[in-house]
């Protein structure tokens, strides 16, 4: 008898098990078509008008008369006959206005000097503070940003040498901004 309701008990565990294990049907709604927008309007613009065409301007090239070609120093001057009109000259042709000269960052100025100082004292400065950092100590970026600030340095040696003081200046406050991260 005790079998009889352990064989119960696992006989409605068998049934109920059955019915996990079939797939149940999944019944999809008949989807409705989605209603299409229409197409926006189109915004057109004219093409621009075609500037008129420049006025060609006919010049006659005057040639040298032959005669006034040869050496008149044994002979008397000739004056041209009179029946000739009056040459009139060329227009001139018409240049642009050269623009102002502006001095260049490798032209001697007298900022420069100024700016050479300042791009000196900011690569000093970030020298000194990347001199107080423990290299040991930084994580992987750290060390990174660290090399990154060496070679900016050694750029703006080059620069300071090659006069570029410009240069020079940009990338010392570039090294100067990462040291001071860096502390």
């Amino acid at each position: 008898m005790r079998r009889l309701p352990i064989l119960l008990a696992l006989g409605a565990a068998a049934l109920l098990a059955g019915g996990c294990g079939a797939k149940a049907q999944v019944l999809m709604p008949d989807s409705v078509p989605l209603a299409i927008p229409a197409a926006p309007m189109h915004v057109v613009v004219p093409a621009a008008p075609e500037p008129p065409p420049l006025p060609i301007v006919e010049t006659q090239v005057q040639t040298t008369p032959p005669a006034a070609l040869n050496n008149n120093s044994t002979r008397g001057r000739t004056d041209p006959p009179a029946s000739r009109p009056a040459a009139t000259p060329a227009p001139a042709p018409v240049t642009p206005a050269p623009a102002p000269a502006t001095p260049t960052p490798l032209e001697a100025s007298a900022k420069q000097g100024e700016l050479e100082q300042n791009a000196r004292t900011l690569r000093d400065s970030a020298e000194r503070a990347l001199d107080k950092i423990d290299y040991k100590s930084l994580s992987g970026d750290g060390k990174a940003q660290y090399d990154t600030a060496k070679r900016f340095l050694k750029q703006a040696d080059d620069a300071l040498k090659a006069k570029n003081v410009v240069y020079a200046w940009q990338l010392a406050d570039k090294a100067n901004t990462i040291a001071t991260l860096l502390k």
